[in-house]
């Protein structure tokens, strides 16, 4: 992307339209170096997260917004995860995971996906939540003895 920047400012000392070929060349840097933040950066403005009493529910997305529902009587461990960058903005993030592999397909191609709930101003407390719903689920589930292992 430099060097397309140093391509255009000669280029264009000399006169003609030979600058244009070097804007090709910094689009393509622009994107690869920025395309990642931006496109988060809107996923997150775009992101809802939803705990009901039978179901967790995630909505995001850069440009479409994606809908994934995850059955609490799924669920089978929740952790919670702050690292550094979180630890600087007071967030964290909680992982779900589900009895069964989630497969997630993204422009034609399938990767394993973990559900995560990222960015949360109070992790803890959301986990606290969450495995309260979790185990209000399990209660209701028929059949369900709390007292067998």
């Amino acid at each position: 992307m430099g060097f397309s920047i140093v391509w255009m400012y000669m280029a264009s000392q000399a006169g003609g339209y030979f600058w244009l070929f070097g804007m090709i060349f910094f689009l393509v840097g622009f994107v690869v170096s920025f395309g990642n933040i931006i496109t988060n950066f809107l996923a997150y403005k775009n992101t809802v997260y939803i705990i009901t009493d039978k179901r967790i529910i995630v909505q995001t997305g850069a440009i479409g917004i994606d809908t994934q529902f995850i059955e609490l009587d799924k669920v089978q461990e929740v952790y919670v995860n702050t690292g550094f960058i979180d630890r600087l903005f007071g967030t964290g993030s909680i992982f779900v995971i589900t009895a069964g592999n989630i497969f997630f397909s993204s422009r034609g191609r399938s990767s394993r996906f973990r559900p995560s709930l990222a960015a949360l101003r109070d992790p803890y407390e959301v986990h606290r939540v969450l495995q309260e719903a979790i185990q209000q689920n399990k209660k209701e589930r028929p059949g369900f003895n709390p007292d067998q292992p």
